[in-house]
């Protein structure tokens, strides 16, 4: 897998989403590659959550007891931010760590909508994950805006385009929003002249006429262009616009700041909804992260460490006794011996390839099964 080189690498979804797991069977298997892949003795080996804290996913906490007999570690944030600061402190709990990445989304099965999940004590629906819903939330309604806005028409035999100033780096009053979106000069036919600039009743906008590889790649692709403005709508890819932040204080925090370079292929993202896209590079960034700090910090450099980064689609079944579920897809995976200072990086084919070596082993979990260490419980402690 490809480290993060430039903001113009993003990860394949066909290839990452190729592979779902249920908690049962990926806990079962993630056990088996442990113990038999990496020879971790167990009962020197801590699991570590790189995951967002969200109710949605409570149920993984029981899979990580199940299988490791231990709660894991504490290793991430909000938005499945890989915490660098934890590292060193896991790392002085075991002689292996065992970690499991990634963000994660909701999944309305009902409504086959992608995005959100129902919250039993909110009473209602809400995104999920709301952090990463947040950080896309104004570059999203800035791309659909210019979706709308930016508008196709024929005239005397010539395409054009109909630009809003605000695309063009023309700044209203009334028009303030943190995240801009500035369209590429590919849009436009080169070398525009004052002929080729159309004046407009509408004050806010400028028209001029389309480049003609755009033209062909519209008519290739079956668009009717008509005398009748029409929206750009979809056609407006990736290629051909990027985003600023316009604020004093552009990025309110590091998952902005670290997902800004790929938004424009985001939010325009084709293959798959948005929110699924978000949490899939946000995924792809920190397992980036995570690697470099293991291959940075001294304290893990005589310690084994297997991670595997992928993302969790949170399910809710109100019919259920425990209404949450979650399904796992594992994207990335990193494996350290603990003589070695490198590791290697797996990419989607080569971490699914291994989980497939190892047969399922694990009983099913049940509460009952893990609260057994408590059953003396109801005796006084003194202190």
């Amino acid at each position: 897998m490809d480290y993060i080189k430039c903001a113009g690498i993003i990860p394949d979804q066909k290839t990452i989403m190729s592979s779902q797991y249920s908690l049962p069977t990926f806990f079962g298997k993630l056990k088996e590659t442990a113990i038999n892949y990496c020879k971790f003795d167990m009962a020197r080996t801590m699991p570590v959550k790189v995951e967002c804290p969200d109710e949605s996913q409570g149920l993984k906490s029981l899979y990580f007891v199940n299988a490791f007999e231990t709660h894991p570690f504490v290793g991430g944030k909000l938005g499945a931010e890989l915490d660098i600061n934890a590292i060193a402190p896991a790392s002085h709990h075991a002689e292996n760590l065992v970690y499991v990445m990634g963000s994660h989304t909701g999944y309305d099965h009902k409504t086959k909508t992608w995005g959100r999940i129902y919250r039993e004590k909110e009473g209602g629906f809400s995104t999920c994950c709301g952090k990463l819903a947040a950080v896309m939330e104004p570059y999203l309604k800035e791309y659909e805006y210019a979706k709308t806005n930016i508008k196709l028409f024929k005239k005397d035999g010539r395409a054009f385009l109909e630009i809003p100033h605000r695309f063009l780096g023309i700044q209203s009053f009334d028009e303030y929003s943190s995240v801009k979106l500035f369209l590429d000069t590919s849009l436009i036919k080169a070398d525009v002249k004052a002929e080729d600039v159309i004046t407009t009743e509408n004050p806010h906008s400028v028209i001029f006429e389309i480049h003609p590889a755009l033209l062909h790649a519209l008519e290739a692709g079956n668009k009717d262009i008509t005398d009748n403005p029409t929206p750009i709508g979809d056609d407006l890819t990736a290629n051909y616009f990027k985003f600023f932040r316009a604020s004093s204080n552009p990025f309110p925090d590091d998952i902005t700041r670290k997902l800004h370079p790929f938004m424009h292929k985001i939010v325009s993202s084709l293959d798959y909804h948005p929110m699924v896209t978000v949490a899939n590079v946000q995924t792809w960034i920190e397992f980036n992260r995570f690697v470099d700090a293991i291959h940075a910090i001294p304290d893990v450099e005589t310690k084994g460490i297997f991670g595997v980064s992928g993302l969790t689609v949170d399910l809710y079944f109100e019919e259920r006794p425990y209404p949450y579920s979650n399904v796992y897809y594992p994207q990335y995976a990193f494996f350290k011996r603990s003589d070695r200072r490198k590791g290697l990086v797996m990419g989607p084919s080569e971490i699914n390839k291994l989980l497939a070596v190892y047969p399922l082993a694990m009983e099913r979990v049940s509460i009952d099964r893990i609260l057994e260490c408590n059953d003396e419980g109801n005796k006084e402690i003194k202190f």
